[in-house]
């Protein structure tokens, strides 16, 4: 996955490029002490109009939205590694960010983000998702965007399993397809309080309340 993220960054930087790019560093080189090469911090794509274009930074970046440059602090995201790829307006569309717990792909709508393919580790744990949120009124400006619910996450992790729930346009979980951390396999449908009004394999309880009644 590493290796095919990078061709893609790569693959994009040289197709920018070829349209009449230019590249610009974002920092004074300095000399790395172990290779003998010149470090930079960033490295940034920008088209004939000066617009971003694409992004490499050794830490949390800023983000365009909008035509607006929004400070790094507003960014969610943990400091490590950030790609980050931007529209022929410069505003940002995704990136990939990779940290020392974990590495994230990300596709955003017009103002928030859309699509999170995540993994993060700790030891012998470790859990990846792919989350699909609820899209916000494209007008609202980026600080005025609440929090989008998530509409569907696929996932797994070492304690928990592996899941696929499916939420309702509040981000209430109304199906969950799960099989347990102990290989145990259930299907549940949840109504609107987030009580379960149906299930496979039934509980006993539930299996016991369908048969007919004993008659002496």
């Amino acid at each position: 996955m590493e290796q095919c993220d990078r061709r893609a960054a790569i693959g994009t930087a040289a197709a920018l490029l070829a349209s009449g790019a230019t590249v610009m560093a974002g920092s004074a080189p300095a000399r790395a002490e172990s290779s003998g090469e010149q470090a930079r911090e960033s490295f940034r794509v920008v088209d004939r109009r000066g617009r971003q274009r694409f992004l490499a930074s050794s830490s949390k970046p800023p983000v365009i939205i909008g035509g607006r440059t929004y400070p790094a602090d507003q960014r969610q995201g943990p400091e490590g590694t950030y790609l980050i790829f931007n529209d022929g307006d410069g505003n940002e569309k995704g990136g990939i960010v990779a940290s020392s717990v974990g590495a994230s792909l990300s596709l955003d709508y017009t103002n928030a983000q859309a699509i999170t393919m995540a993994t993060r580790w700790e030891g012998v744990h470790g859990a990846a998702l792919l989350e699909m949120k609820h899209m916000p009124d494209p007008a609202l400006p980026i600080d005025q965007v609440p929090a989008m619910p998530p509409r569907v996450q696929l996932g797994y992790s070492t304690a928990e399993g592996a899941f696929l729930v499916l939420s309702d346009s509040r981000g209430r979980p109304r199906i969950v397809l799960e099989i347990d951390g102990d290989d145990q396999p259930v299907i549940k449908v949840l109504d609107s309080e987030g009580q379960v009004v149906g299930r496979l394999p039934e509980t006993p309880a539930e299996r016991l309340a369908t048969l007919p009644p004993v008659i002496n």
